[in-house]
């Protein structure tokens, strides 16, 4: 059977589905699929690099034991050279031969290894280019696996039922066949022929039939076309190089991330989510991180909330991308890099994302949030209730519309104080409030902002539980009622308050 599907160059043979599926089956089988990966190695998956380099004797040592599953992990997850009658057992019935020809199996001298390892990721069986640990070398066109930044685009995706997806830049694929199970069409596209092989077989192995990859560069494959959500994670590296597909987008500063933020908007169907993972250069004349972003997004059509989770001098920046064992070639990068800052005016290089919805014919909205902390999990109520939140609070135009509004706190808050000893009695000397799912959100609250969120139970107006916290508290109500509609303001904003 033959898979209706352009055939992209690549290691892979994606036209023999049967021996595909039966693959899928053997290692299902074998409990690959599954918990028995992170069970023999003992350790949480997915694991980076550093894992890898640094506790390679470990994991082998867990596995050394001639089961066909610690022989599978060998073979595709450690990237061994084994003895061919232990690869023939763990893949009975299937023929080692016709592993082979699909490509995934290379002979040596020494025994059989994998040509590409094999990954989970949201139940999503996943091959991809190995890191060679022996020469430390990379293809100009790897494929990555599932990385922190694409874990990350994945949590910022909002993941509401959608007719049509689109993804730039796709890489193995992983993110588009994730958003399949939410949309009823998925395109993904990338200008790596290599990476649309190893997606389509992914496709494939995992029985995904509703994504059509397309090669190309940004939007040019889907010219005309228009979707309910769009995500990309681009090479958005501010780099002098161009060495790697993934990671330099050939590009001069930052325009590559400028130039998909302000094009992706005509791409979106009205109503429509846009999220991406950028980096964007901060020039010495710019004092806030956000004054580039909101040039991009200006009229857009479309709400905008820009993210910012770090914002790097040149040289950190530069050591992120060049560090190496080897001293000279680290030095070179270094030196090399930061010329090219210098040269680009650039302070800082900020990291982050944009998320953004189309409104058409509509008045939009922009804000900008530092988030310092790593996203833990999905935040895709949270965003909806971030962008919900907007749009009541740009109906709401003056105190009295908003001291008349009724909310409810967030369920999902918490309050956390710090006390400290004073004349033999505690006093709170902080508080924080802070939301458990989603974005790591905070903020520093006094006693009666704390009395405000918690009194607030959808039955009484804001204004009404204002007056009762500031009588509670001896604050003169006409003094306590301005500052209380700042603090909702921020409250509802941040989805404290709903």
């Amino acid at each position: 059977m033959v898979i209706a599907a352009p055939v992209f160059e690549g290691p892979l043979s994606v036209t023999n589905t049967s021996v595909i599926v039966q693959l899928r089956e053997v290692l299902a089988g074998h409990g690959f699929t599954g918990t028995a990966v992170g069970d023999a190695l003992g350790t949480p998956l997915p694991f980076g690099k550093s894992h890898m380099r640094d506790d390679l004797p470990l994991y082998l040592r867990r596995v050394a034991a001639p089961t066909p599953i610690n022989t599978l992990v060998k073979l595709f997850v450690l990237d061994r050279v084994l003895d061919e009658a232990a690869v023939r057992m763990a893949l009975a019935p299937l023929d080692v031969e016709a592993v082979m020809a699909l490509g995934l199996l290379q002979r040596d001298a020494r025994g059989i290894r994998a040509a590409l390892r094999l990954s989970l990721y949201e139940g999503l069986l996943l091959a991809h280019d190995a890191y060679d640990e022996e020469t430390r070398t990379l293809r100009p066109d790897h494929v990555l696996d599932v990385n922190p930044t694409t874990i990350t685009l994945s949590n910022l995706t909002v993941r509401r039922r959608v007719r049509s997806a689109l993804e730039i830049g796709t890489g193995c694929g992983a993110l588009a066949l994730l958003a399949s199970r939410h949309a009823d069409r998925v395109v993904a596209t990338d200008t790596n022929p290599r990476a649309l092989n190893l997606a389509t077989f992914n496709a494939a192995i995992n029985g995904v039939t509703n994504v059509e990859w397309r090669l190309g560069s940004l939007f040019e494959p889907v010219a005309g076309e228009r979707f309910d959500l769009l995500f990309c994670n681009p090479p958005y590296v501010i780099s002098p190089d161009a060495q790697f597909i993934f990671r330099d987008g050939g590009r001069r500063g930052d325009t590559l991330c400028e130039e998909i933020v302000r094009r992706a908007p005509q791409y979106l169907s009205d109503g429509g989510h846009a999220t991406f993972l950028i980096n964007w250069a901060i020039h010495r004349d710019q004092d806030d991180w956000s004054t580039p972003l909101r040039s991009w997004v200006d009229g857009s059509g479309c709400d905008a909330w820009l993210l910012c989770s770090a914002a790097q001098d040149p040289v950190t920046y530069a050591a992120v991308w060049n560090r190496s064992r080897d001293r000279e070639k680290y030095g070179a990068g270094l030196d090399r890099w930061t010329r090219y800052f210098d040269e680009l005016n650039i302070r800082l290089l900020g990291l982050g994302a944009v998320v953004l919805r189309k409104r058409d014919g509509a008045p939009t909205w922009v804000r900008a949030d530092h988030i310092a902390e790593s996203i833990k999990g999905p935040v895709s109520h949270h965003l909806e209730r971030l962008f919900a939140a907007e749009d009541r609070l740009a109906g709401m135009p003056d105190d009295d519309a908003l001291m008349a509004a009724r909310f409810t706190a967030a369920p999902d808050h918490t309050l956390q104080q710090v006390v400290k000893v004073n004349g033999g009695r505690y006093e709170i000397q902080s508080a924080t409030v802070r939301l458990q799912n989603g974005l790591p959100l905070e903020g520093n609250v006094d006693g009666p902002a704390a009395q405000l969120i918690a009194r607030c139970d959808g039955q009484r107006t804001l204004g009404e539980i204002a007056r009762a916290v500031a009588a509670d508290a001896g604050l003169d109500v006409d003094t306590f009622l301005p500052a209380a509609a700042r603090i909702a303001r921020r409250l509802v904003a941040a989805g404290f308050l709903i």
